[in-house]
């Protein structure tokens, strides 16, 4: 299973709404086909649609009410087709960028996670551990360790950094699955888990930052060395 859905199917979606607005058929404040219309007219998967959909809530294109459905929003046209343009350019940053922008989140959010976690947090991290070592040997394995690393983002009640990784995160996992799966040995992969784990729960932010950094040593290593022969994600 890959985690991370297509880009191109999920460039696609974009491409399309883009397109609806610049023809006219789609107006400011105007509202999107359902999720189930749009997979089937653009033949992609559902998950695609969604994660598009995501990427445009998180620029401020489009709004999701419960019940109501996604929302255009109420700006200029041209401001929306530069705003649509700038989320589908996102795509186009190289591996090593995007892991090097991973790292400075997630070092500065697990630092605040040790600092404001709750025990609702520790709960919650904690189980999202437990399940991504039980998924470690199956095909959830790369979804499983991203939610391990969600959970403790979360614990940092900055909703901003979390907002970030969220749409970050899952291409790095997508581009290392790809070209490295498996290759850091299950025990090593625990014990920094479990490791970092142990630091947000005794408040130790700079342990944590540091165990985090160690934790993902071979992910930078990894995109130094191959960023020139596999310059943009695919």
């Amino acid at each position: 299973m890959n985690y991370s859905p297509n880009i191109k199917q999920v460039e696609t979606v974009l491409k399309y709404i883009k397109e609806e607005l610049y023809s006219g058929r789609l107006q400011p404040g105007g509202r999107l086909p359902a999720e189930r219309r749009l997979a089937e007219q653009l033949g992609v998967g559902r998950a695609h649609v969604r994660a598009a959909l995501q990427k445009l809530e998180f620029y401020g294109i489009v709004q999701t009410f419960p019940q109501s459905g996604t929302v255009v929003a109420q700006e200029k046209m041209q401001v929306l087709e530069r705003m649509i343009t700038d989320a589908l350019q996102i795509e186009q940053y190289d591996f090593a960028s995007l892991v090097y922008v991973r790292e400075l989140l997630e070092v500065e959010a697990v630092k605040l996670c040790a600092r404001n976690r709750t025990e609702e947090d520790l709960a919650a991290i904690e189980q999202a551990l437990k399940e991504c070592e039980e998924k470690f040997y199956t095909d959830e394995r790369v979804s499983k360790d991203f939610a391990y690393h969600q959970a403790l983002a979360r614990g940092a009640h900055n909703p901003v950094i979390a907002s970030l990784l969220l749409v970050i995160t899952p291409d790095v996992l997508r581009y290392y699955q790809r070209y490295r799966v498996c290759t850091v040995p299950s025990e090593e992969v625990f014990a920094e888990h479990r490791e970092l784990l142990r630091c947000v729960r005794e408040q130790d932010e700079e342990e944590a930052a540091a165990m985090l950094r160690r934790h993902l040593k071979s992910l930078r290593e990894f995109a130094a060395t191959n960023n020139d022969q596999n310059h943009f994600l695919e």
